[in-house]
C-alpha cells in the first residue's frame, strides 16, 4: 500500500486551517436555520423512518415525530394528497426542498449517533460539520496547493491563492456549515483535480454528479467541467465519466420519483412557502435579465458583494481561455440573473460558493503570467481574510435589513463581549481574558455599583477577544507566512521548475497521467 507523505509546509498549513475552521462553533439552535436543518431533518427521516418525508401537512398544522421534536423548519416541499390541488393549500407529505445529496451523506452519521442515545440538534450539526465539511475542506485546499505546485506555479503564489481561497472567501463561511454550497464546491473542485491533475474519468463523473446532487445549480458548471475534460482527454473517456456519474444520478432520480412522482420533477415545483413561490416566479426558473441593483448588490455592496468580501477574486476574472474561468463566468452570470440574488441571511453571495476553488486556480495562473500583481493580490487577500474571519466569528448570516454588516453587527457584537462557543469556553478558560489583560477576578469582585458593571463589561470584552484570538492569529499568521515565502525560492523549487518547463515534460498538473490523456490534441492549460 502506497504511503501518503506530507510535502514541505503542508503540516503547518493544515494546522493553520484547522484552527481557522474548527475553533468556533457558530450555531444558533433556536433559529432552525433551514440551510442546514432541513437537510438534517431529511437525513433523520432516512435514518429513523426509512423515508424521504420529514412529516405531514394537515389542516391543524405540520405534524410528524421529527417536526414535533425539533420544531418548525423552512424550505420544505409539499406533495398534496389530492393531485388536483396545489401547495400550499392542501394536505400532504412534506419533504426537504433541497437536493438530496447532503441528506444521503448525513443519514449514516445520524444512524451511528443514535446508537449512543437521543440525537440533539447541536450534536448532530457539530458532527456533520466536522465529518463532511471541515475535514474535507482542509484536505481539498492542501491538495489544490499541491496540484498548483506540480503545475509550475511558484511556491509563494500557490500559498497566497490557497490562503486567500481558504480563509478570505465564501469557503471559510460556508466551510463551517452543513449546507450544500460548500459540498458542491468540494465536489466540483475534486472533479477538476481528478480530471486535470490525475486524469481519472470515473472520478470526474462521480464528483461532477455529486456536485449536482448537493446543489442543483451546479449542473451547468459540472457540464462545463466534463466538456473541458473530454476535450483534453478525448471523447473516448466519456464512458468512464458516465459510469462514474451513475450512482449519484440514481440517487437524485430515486428521490424525485419517490417524493414527486417523476425522476424529472424537482422540489422547486412543490414549494410550500408562498413567498418562495413568488420569489422565483419571474423569468424562467427564476432567471431573468440582470439589473443594476443585482449587479451592484451581488458584486460590490458591503451587505452581499462578492468583491467586497473577497476582493482578491478581481484578479481571478481576468479573461482567459480555460475551464476555471468558464465556471467562474457561469456563476457570476447566474448570480446577477437569478431572482433570489439577495440570498436571504448570508455572509456574501452563498449561491456561488462553488466558484471559489476555480477563482483560486485562475488567480494562480494570472499571477504566474503577471508576477508584478502579486503584492496587490496579497493586499486584497489580507482584506478578504480580515473581513471574512471577523464576520464568520459572530454569525452565520446577516438579516436583509443590515446594510453594512461589519459596522452594524460585527463590531458591536465583538466590542460588547459576544463570542460563540469555542475551545477556550469548552475548557472553562473564562479567566483567560483577565489574565491577558493583567487583571484578576478578585478585582472585579471588589467593585460595587457602576464600577462593578463597568468591570463586568470589560471582563466580557476581554473574554470575547480571548475567544476570538485564534481567528485573529490565523489572519496574522496567514499574512506572515505569505510574506516569508515570498522572499525565498528554494533549490528544490528551482529544480522542479526547470524540469517541468522542459519541452519533453509538460506541467504535471495538466499533463497526461500514465497515458490517460494522451489523445488530447489541444490540451487545456488551466
Amino acid at each position: 500500500m502506497r504511503r501518503v507523505q506530507l510535502r514541505r509546509g503542508e503540516g503547518r498549513l493544515f494546522l493553520l486551517l484547522l484552527v481557522a475552521y474548527g475553533w468556533l462553533f457558530v450555531f444558533f439552535e433556536k433559529l432552525n436555520n433551514p440551510n442546514e436543518l432541513v437537510r438534517i431533518y431529511a437525513a433523520r427521516a432516512l435514518a429513523e423512518e426509512h423515508t424521504w418525508s420529514i412529516g405531514r401537512r394537515t389542516r391543524f398544522g405540520d405534524t410528524g415525530p421529527i417536526l414535533q421534536e425539533w420544531g418548525y423548519v423552512n424550505d420544505k416541499a409539499l406533495v398534496c394528497d389530492d393531485p388536483s390541488l396545489q401547495p400550499p393549500s392542501c394536505e400532504g407529505r412534506l419533504y426537504a426542498a433541497k437536493a438530496p445529496g447532503p441528506s444521503v451523506l448525513a443519514a449514516p452519521v445520524l444512524w451511528l449517533l443514535r446508537l449512543f442515545g437521543p440525537i440533539g440538534k447541536s450534536e448532530a450539526v457539530f458532527a456533520l460539520r466536522w465529518i463532511w465539511i471541515i475535514l474535507p475542506t482542509l484536505i481539498f485546499w492542501i491538495l489544490l496547493r499541491r496540484c498548483l505546485l506540480d503545475a509550475d506555479i511558484p511556491e509563494e503564489i500557490a500559498l497566497a491563492v490557497t490562503l486567500a481561497g481558504a480563509l478570505g472567501s465564501l469557503s471559510l463561511t460556508y466551510g463551517q456549515m452543513f449546507a450544500g454550497h460548500q459540498l458542491a464546491a468540494l465536489a466540483l473542485g475534486a472533479a477538476y483535480l481528478s480530471g486535470f491533475w490525475k486524469c481519472r474519468p470515473a472520478l470526474v463523473g462521480f464528483f461532477a454528479a455529486a456536485a449536482v446532487a448537493m446543489e442543483y445549480p451546479s449542473a451547468p458548471a459540472a457540464a462545463i467541467l466534463i466538456a473541458g475534460f473530454l476535450q483534453q482527454a478525448g471523447w473516448r473517456r466519456a464512458r468512464g465519466v458516465l459510469l462514474g456519474a451513475l450512482p449519484w444520478a440514481m440517487v437524485v432520480a430515486q428521490f424525485h420519483w419517490s417524493a414527486f412522482g417523476s425522476p424529472f420533477s424537482t422540489p422547486y415545483g412543490h414549494l410550500e412557502n408562498p413567498a418562495f413561490v413568488q420569489d422565483i416566479a419571474p423569468g424562467f426558473l427564476g432567471i431573468s435579465l440582470p439589473t443594476l441593483e443585482r449587479i451592484y448588490g451581488s458584486l460590490f455592496s458591503p451587505y452581499l458583494g462578492l468583491f467586497f468580501w473577497a476582493p482578491w477574486i478581481l484578479l481571478a476574472v481576468i479573461p482567459r481561455r480555460s475551464v476555471p474561468f468558464a465556471i467562474i463566468a457561469y456563476y457570476l452570470v447566474f448570480q446577477i440573473t437569478h431572482a433570489l440574488w439577495r440570498s436571504g441571511w448570508v455572509i456574501g453571495p452563498r449561491y456561488i460558493t462553488p466558484l471559489v476553488p476555480f477563482a483560486a486556480i485562475s488567480a494562480a495562473f494570472a499571477l504566474r503570467d503577471r508576477p508584478r500583481l502579486l503584492p496587490i493580490f496579497r493586499g486584497l487577500a489580507a482584506a478578504g481574510i480580515a473581513a471574512t474571519c471577523l464576520a464568520s466569528s459572530v454569525c452565520q448570516g446577516f438579516p436583509l435589513e443590515v446594510k453594512n454588516p461589519l459596522r452594524e453587527v460585527v463590531w458591536p457584537l465583538l466590542s460588547n463581549g459576544w463570542i460563540p462557543p469555542n475551545l477556550l469556553a469548552l475548557l472553562r478558560c473564562a479567566r483567560c481574558g483577565d489574565l491577558l489583560a493583567g487583571q484578576t477576578k478578585p478585582h472585579c469582585r471588589r467593585s460595587r455599583g457602576a464600577d462593578h458593571r463597568d468591570a463586568m463589561a470589560r471582563s466580557a470584552q476581554r473574554r470575547a477577544r480571548c475567544g476570538a484570538l485564534p481567528r485573529f492569529a490565523v489572519a496574522h499568521a496567514a499574512a506572515r507566512l505569505t510574506a516569508v515565502l515570498a522572499t525565498r525560492r528554494t533549490h528544490r523549487t528551482k529544480l522542479r521548475a526547470r524540469e517541468t518547463l522542459s519541452p519533453s515534460r509538460p506541467p504535471a498538473c495538466f499533463r497526461p497521467a500514465r497515458g490517460c490523456c494522451a489523445g488530447s490534441a489541444t490540451p487545456v492549460r488551466d
